[in-house]
């Protein structure tokens, strides 16, 4: 395992996947009732920008980049996200430093709530374990998110998000893969909230995805996607989706406020675009 979310960290598509994650974490922390959070691929926790990494790639310049530099954003989700963003730099001494999910998550962990998270490379498990020590109520899991999360689900609180977030380091045998877990997963715990952020280079390529789903007996979802480049190429990244099983009440409509906003903000020339689309086994078009 190659893949080291340091190069992308504060990108376009972390920034739209971490503002849904705190959509989905403030609609769900409306009941008092206990959650669990599962991270399948939790990385470092949070990331420095200004290292090596980030600067070789700058994505973060067409992400957190311009939305920190706004004189004020309108949706909650953005707010909650900047806020985090300020919290964890002025708590740390560090004006470069940007919360990877665990981080986010724990921003928004109540008391009654626990953190789960997965990660298997090796040096960012140490160092995510560094960061989670002496952290009430996180769990850190060396350990490969196919076999972990079936085995770890349902949890003791019942409610929950499960966050998936693969590195598609193998494209082909990723989308396979990922039928499976959620297959699996959803069986084990019908009740949970699953959300799986997916890359757009070919939207082609994410219909048949979502095709497959379809197929597969799964329950019907919401998609949320949002790109700042014309999806008909596979060079590069153009846009950011995340598929949500079980989403809460208003979900998909405070997603869709929350990605016109920051489609205006991260594409200013008016490339790409935002969609929110419901997803029934019965429609597969």
């Amino acid at each position: 395992m190659n893949y080291r979310h340091a190069f992308h960290a504060g990108s376009f598509a972390d920034v739209h996947k971490h503002a849904l994650l705190i959509g989905l974490l403030r609609l769900l922390q409306k009941k008092e009732t206990p959650l669990c959070y599962f991270d399948t691929h939790a990385g470092q926790g949070f990331y420095d920008l200004s290292r090596s990494p980030a600067q070789r790639t700058l994505e973060f310049r067409s992400g957190i980049g311009p939305l920190m530099k706004a004189a004020r954003v309108n949706h909650p989700w953005l707010e909650d996200l900047l806020q985090a963003v300020r919290d964890l730099r002025k708590a740390q001494g560090n004006v470069e430093l940007y919360p990877g999910s665990p981080a986010l998550a724990y921003a928004l962990q109540r008391p009654q709530d626990r953190s789960v998270l997965m990660e298997l490379h090796p040096e960012d498990v140490a160092t995510l374990k560094t960061w989670a020590h002496r952290r009430a109520h996180v769990e850190v899991h060396w350990r490969d998110a196919y076999e972990g999360i079936p085995a770890l689900v349902p949890p003791r609180e019942h409610r929950g998000l499960v966050l998936i977030d693969p590195p598609y380091e193998e494209e082909r045998d990723d989308w396979k893969s990922l039928q499976s877990l959620l297959q699996a997963v959803i069986r084990r715990w019908p009740i949970g909230v699953f959300a799986l952020w997916y890359p757009i280079k070919q939207q082609s390529q994410v219909d048949r995805f979502i095709k497959t789903i379809l197929q597969r007996g799964m329950p019907g979802f919401v998609t949320c996607e949002l790109s700042i480049q014309p999806t008909d190429t596979p060079l590069g990244l153009n846009g950011s989706g995340m598929m949500v099983f079980n989403p809460p009440w208003t979900f998909a409509d405070e997603a869709a406020r929350c990605q016109q906003e920051l489609w205006s903000r991260l594409s200013p020339d008016g490339r790409g675009r935002h969609q929110v689309r419901h997803w029934q086994p019965s429609n597969p078009d």
